[in-house]
């Protein structure tokens, strides 16, 4: 669990340890500054000695720390007052960011994420950053690259400096808050797609039983067929009369012919004949053979049986 001490918490110090150096300055009203390059912070005398004396072991004042111990050179420092200052002044307008309950990869540490509504943008800062300061703090900024202003309770007290987002995290981050947007704004929309989803439930649930009970009548009525089936075979089949005329032989011998149709006209005259009809022509030669003739009239063969 974090403890606090102001507006900084135990991971202030992890924030501020391993940096390449460490700035100190004091302001006239006494207001302590600390920049590690990444995080600037204020700090009143409670803050300080509770998150970076036990770290540098120096006192405040107007030092750099870095691997060979204190130096108090102060030709290569920043104006960090200032620096703080301008940061106050460019933000003055800026949004607050709303922050994501997600993070993002970013350099091979996570990156809290950012959404500045108003001017559509996405921001990320490396979560030990941001963890440092209390969870209460709101950030501001002016765009997805520019220094971000912590503020607690309305007054401005650090500088965060963000990562560069890759455009897919980017794109992630602004989606989930224009997607959460959107849905808030179609509530009503939502309650009415769920109660005509619920309905359409019900009525898919009545068709499933219409089914079931039309599946059961159709099996019933399959057994019913194959008992039938069954029955209609075990039957002895039925015994065609054998031919007996000439006209007879010679129309049985054609009706097993598959495609050709056979009748026989004037079967009860001393001179019938028999017409060939249907797919006749992959027969013809035989036909022909057999002596059948062609009526071009009729489209078809005939035999006389005198």
């Amino acid at each position: 669990m974090k403890k606090f001490t102001g507006r900084y918490t135990t991971n202030t110090a992890k924030a501020l340890k391993g940096s390449e150096r460490i700035l100190c300055q004091v302001s006239e009203d006494g207001t302590i500054y600390i920049c590690n390059g990444f995080l600037l912070c204020t700090m009143n005398a409670p803050e300080y000695a509770a998150t970076v004396q036990p770290l540098t072991c120096c006192e405040p004042g107007a030092w750099t720390f870095d691997k060979g111990g204190k130096h108090e050179d102060e030709a290569h420092k920043l104006d960090l007052v200032k620096l703080f200052a301008d940061t106050v002044r460019d933000t003055a307008d800026a949004a607050p960011l709303a922050r994501a309950p997600f993070t993002v990869q970013a350099k091979n540490a996570p990156a809290a994420c950012y959404y500045n509504a108003d001017a559509d943008f996405a921001a990320i800062y490396d979560t030990k950053f941001i963890d440092a300061l209390h969870p209460a703090a709101q950030l501001r900024t002016t765009s997805a690259i520019s220094a971000a202003l912590a503020y607690i309770n309305g007054e401005p007290f650090a500088v965060v400096m963000p990562i560069r987002a890759e455009p897919n995290a980017a794109r992630a981050i602004k989606a989930f808050f224009t997607g959460a947007a959107e849905d808030n704004t179609k509530t009503g929309e939502a309650d009415k797609l769920r109660t005509e989803l619920a309905q359409a439930q019900e009525e898919a649930a009545a068709l499933r039983g219409d089914l079931y009970r039309a599946a059961n009548e159709i099996d019933e009525l399959k057994a019913k067929l194959a008992e039938l089936h069954e029955t209609k075979t075990e039957q002895p089949a039925e015994q065609k009369p054998e031919p007996k005329t000439a006209a007879e032989i010679i129309a049985a011998r054609w009706a097993e012919v598959d495609g050709l149709t056979a009748t026989i006209k004037g079967a009860t005259t001393a001179a019938p004949v028999v017409w060939l009809a249907g797919d006749t022509k992959p027969h013809e030669k035989e036909i022909e053979a057999a002596g059948g003739k062609w009526s071009g009239k009729k489209n078809a063969y005939y035999f006389r049986v005198a």
